[in-house]
């Protein structure tokens, strides 16, 4: 297993590597500064529709999904889309609870998103922690260790016992949010545990063209 994800590391890291790419630029007393403003710009983002891929690494098993991740203030719709249709998880996360349905129409509740899931389907998607992760900051009801480049973004988060590396940033127009810079691209692992996140789209559009959304990950 350790060789396993020693190879998707090291996979990702190359796979990582583009023109959008976190620049090598020196980090400075300026860097900390964009950092703590991108914190504070970022903390009240959340609205956004996400479409992208995930694949989960839980022990020698590997899961790829379909991503679509509805978020309206504290009302939170989660859809885990297996290939091939092979199943469907939609997750409903709201002030009142949790709701998870499965395609088969098993309904199950709780109060805790990661728990539902993972009590009903055996899946490991952090829901709470990446409310705040996705957008490339962390929460502040735990310690967290920072490691940020010269632009002030996250290049690795530690928190919650999850090592959050960053591979790639975008700029998004958002309804809350004109001309910012989100995660496209996350690896983060914990344990036995481990996923991947691309991101293709963060917003509604109008006219959308449907990439191959279950690519081959490699194991």
């Amino acid at each position: 297993m350790h060789r396993r994800l020693f190879l998707w590391s090291l996979a990702t890291l190359l796979f990582g590597c583009s023109t959008k790419s976190i620049e090598s630029i020196p980090i400075t007393d300026e860097s900390h500064e964009m950092w703590q403003s991108r914190q504070q710009q970022l903390t009240p983002l959340d609205q956004w529709h996400i479409r992208g891929r995930v694949a989960i690494f839980i022990k020698d098993k590997v899961y790829n999904l379909g991503l679509g991740w509805e978020r309206e203030g504290e009302f939170n719709a989660i859809k885990l889309e297996a290939s091939l249709g092979q199943g469907v998880i939609r997750l409903k996360k709201n002030t009142e609870g949790v709701e998870l349905t499965t395609a088969e129409g098993d309904r199950f509740m709780g109060s805790n998103a990661q728990q539902v899931l993972h009590q009903s389907t055996g899946l490991i998607f952090p829901v709470e922690g990446l409310e705040t992760w996705i957008k490339g900051i962390p929460h502040h009801t735990s310690y967290y260790l920072p490691d940020i480049d010269g632009l002030g973004r996250a290049m690795k988060l530690e928190q919650d016992g999850w090592e959050i590396n960053y591979f790639d940033y975008d700029t998004v127009q958002l309804a809350q949010l004109d001309n910012t810079v989100l995660p496209e691209k996350i690896y983060m692992k914990r344990d036995s545990l481990a996923l991947k996140i691309i991101i293709d789209q963060w917003q509604k559009q109008t006219q959308e063209s449907t990439p191959n959304i279950f690519p081959q990950f490699p194991e």
